[in-house]
């Protein structure tokens, strides 16, 4: 079985599993669900109670309130019934339907269009005024006075204009809390004649609602009271908001919808499922192939890039290793083309040399031994250090560690090549900043430090000038070898440390170097955890610099 396959039907039998589970919840669950819709059905009690009382206040009655009503079942998925405080109906959503009313499920709420009297916190407790004392009527008694005839002539016009059908101004609630009808309406059909005579404080004070309030001690409170029961007068009637009913029995509740959201489900699956299989098999499948590609030899095969997910990261993780594999061939040609070429030279003069002793062309002498033998020890020197060099890349060169002055072993390698740079005519100092700790091998480091004097010596010409320099850095010790000869080309220094390369062949012939010197030495400090950087500007000089911890 395919891999394709064995993906779409594992998904698809953790998806069947997932709705057949689903669908045995749903029908256990089924009596929960018709316990817990009581608590649905009374959801948005505070909104339908708000939303119906605003329309009272509007309109001054309750007439036309079945659109609303009709307006928030619909939008609360609500069966919504209002009755009056002796159980009449005055609305049923069910009704509106055109069903036959359910019974109700949750217990009533009151809908009372009355607003509640708020007196300004400035009005409380402030000190009798002249007028008060001389009227014998309070300021409080007077504002309650004046808004139950605001109110009421509020009510009286949005009734009006309710009954001519004709839409009402929004209210607006002032600062006694009191809803008064805002402008924007034109009175065309003169409900403003309707509105009477709404003057209450012309009244005879002993027929006032507020004179019982006098003799209270908290009149602000006795004054809200009577302000309640003057407005229900001309208020709408208060109504009981029932919400929610009895629902059908569970079967009914999950058959159809049930059937139609697992098939829903199902086909989701499926083809959602063939879409996985389709995106994890075809970068697999390349893969694949280029694996085979690959083992056959073809190192220039590549896969496409599969984005950021897992397979792309593994189709990127493919590609790197194949350039590596292929720059890995190609260093392993040209490292066998250098060999060849650096052995070829000493080779072809070895063996015309003895050809020419065979054949009595050329007398023996001391002079042709010593140039044989120094042919035969340049063969041997780049035999030993491609030995070292395949040791040290492959992490099996020997290291013998101990602790010493890093200062002890510059100075010796000052005083080693003092005799070849006299020789060169060129002047070789140290400096150090001692004692500089480290633990490493010393005869490697000095090797090291050889390879990179002697280079520098090499390449300086007469008259010039190579400094040591080795000081403490943070929790490193820097190692210098700044010389003042013919420099480096900036298109050269990326090849510096790459095998058998030089910057003047013909130059480095004459003087026996293997041209693995550099890449032995990087080698040998970044084992000691370290490493080796050069910096070099053409016809001034070159700086090799390499690091190495420290000990304490």
């Amino acid at each position: 079985m395919s891999f394709r396959f064995r993906v779409f039907g594992l998904v698809l039998l953790v998806a069947v599993i997932a709705i057949g589970v689903t669908a045995w919840l749903s029908i256990r669950l089924t009596a929960l669900e018709i316990a817990q819709s009581q608590e649905t059905s009374t959801r948005n009690e505070v909104t339908t109670v708000t939303e119906i009382q605003a329309y009272a206040l509007r309109h001054g009655t309750w007439a036309g309130v079945d659109k609303t009503v009709q307006r928030l079942s619909i939008a609360n998925h609500q069966r919504i019934r209002l009755t009056n405080l002796y159980g009449q109906v005055t609305v049923d959503s069910d009704h509106l339907a055109n069903r036959a009313a359910r019974a109700v499920v949750s217990p009533p709420a009151l809908v009372d269009s009355r607003p509640t009297l708020k007196f300004p916190p400035e009005m409380l407790g402030a000190p009798r005024t002249p007028l008060e004392q001389k009227t014998g009527i309070t300021e409080l008694e007077t504002k309650t006075l004046l808004q139950i005839a605001l109110f009421r002539g509020t009510v009286v016009f949005a009734r009006c204009l309710t009954d001519l059908h004709v839409d009402p101004p929004p209210v607006t609630l002032n600062e006694f809390g009191v809803p008064y009808a805002t402008t924007g309406v034109e009175d065309s059909h003169d409900c403003g004649t309707r509105v009477g005579d709404v003057g209450a404080a012309e009244q005879p004070y002993d027929e006032l609602p507020v004179k019982p309030c006098r003799a209270e001690k908290d009149q602000a409170k006795c004054l809200i009271k009577a302000f309640g029961e003057r407005v229900a007068t001309f208020t709408p009637e208060p109504l009981q908001l029932y919400l929610g009913a009895v629902t059908d029995d569970a079967t009914n509740l999950i058959s159809r919808p049930g059937l139609v959201a697992g098939s829903g489900v199902l086909i989701l699956v499926i083809l959602g499922t063939a879409v996985i299989a389709r995106h994890v098999s075809l970068p697999v499948r390349d893969l694949t192939v280029a694996s085979r590609r690959l083992a056959d030899g073809h190192l220039d095969t590549r896969v496409p890039s599969g984005g950021r997910d897992e397979l792309g990261q593994l189709s990127d993780s493919f590609n790197r290793m194949a350039a590596a594999l292929e720059a890995s061939e190609q260093a392993q040609r040209r490292l066998v083309a250098s060999v060849a070429h650096e052995l070829r030279t000493p080779l072809s003069n070895l063996l015309g040399y003895l050809e020419a002793l065979q054949d009595g062309l050329v007398p023996p002498s001391r002079e042709l031994f010593a140039s044989l033998h120094d042919e035969a020890e340049l063969q041997r020197r780049i035999l030993d250090d491609l030995q070292d060099l395949t040791l040290a890349e492959a992490g099996h060169l020997t290291y013998r560690r101990s602790d010493f002055d890093l200062a002890d072993l510059v100075d010796t390698a000052r005083v080693a090549h003092l005799a070849v740079a006299e020789a060169a005519g060129v002047r070789l100092t140290a400096e150090t900043a001692g004692p500089l700790p480290v633990h490493a091998d010393h005869d490697r480091l000095r090797q090291v430090l050889g390879n990179l004097i002697g280079n520098a010596i090499r390449y300086t010409d007469r008259g010039g000038h190579v400094a040591l320099r080795a000081f403490p850095d943070a929790d490193h010790i820097t190692v210098e070898v700044r010389d003042t000869g013919c420099g480096i080309a900036p298109a050269d220094l990326p090849f510096v440390f790459q095998r058998f390369w030089r910057a003047d062949p013909a130059r480095d012939r004459a003087t026996g170097g293997s041209g693995l010197g550099l890449t032995i030495a990087r080698q040998i400090v970044r084992d000691h955890t370290g490493d080796l950087t050069v910096e070099s500007t053409l016809g001034e000089g070159s700086t090799f610099r390499f690091t190495l911890p420290t000990t304490k």
